[in-house]
């Protein structure tokens, strides 16, 4: 959904890794809905965390550490903003509001365009999303082949 901001992500190649498999085992949606999920919750612990799908830690907003809280969360529209749609060949997680990008991927705004804004990466696929989504996949094969 990242998509009406304008944020493209690579996804290690999971993304085509999925959409192959869905020929072969037929109604997918279900599967597809499972890595949704799974990713989502990946993205909003990132937000508890205050990470980068990579482990990295965001940089402190200044907000934050002036009072002394948690970046990207004082108001949380952008973290509850994560959702994800999927189809029975893919998954698409993001926000559809229109800074989910700045925040994404950093870069000039403010009025005038004068406050440089870091890059809070909280799309992205962790380590700990691949478990899951590979736990989601093998559920939904176990589950295809139960008599």
């Amino acid at each position: 959904m990242a998509t009406k901001s304008g944020a493209a992500l690579n996804w290690g190649g999971l993304d085509k890794a999925l959409g192959k498999a869905t020929g072969k085992l037929g109604n997918t949606q279900a599967l597809m809905e499972s890595v949704g999920d799974a990713l989502v919750s990946g993205t909003l612990k990132r937000f508890d965390a205050e990470e980068e799908p990579t482990g990295k830690k965001w940089p402190k907003s200044k907000r934050a550490a002036k009072e002394g809280g948690q970046t990207l969360t004082d108001k949380a529209f952008l973290r509850r903003s994560i959702d994800y749609a999927a189809t029975p060949e893919k998954v698409m997680v993001g926000s559809n509001l229109p800074y989910a990008r700045i925040h994404q991927l950093g870069g000039k705004t403010g009025k005038g365009h004068k406050v440089d804004m870091p890059a809070r990466p909280y799309l992205g696929v962790s380590e700990s999303d691949l478990d899951d989504v590979r736990a989601a996949m093998a559920d939904f094969l176990a589950g295809a082949f139960k008599a």
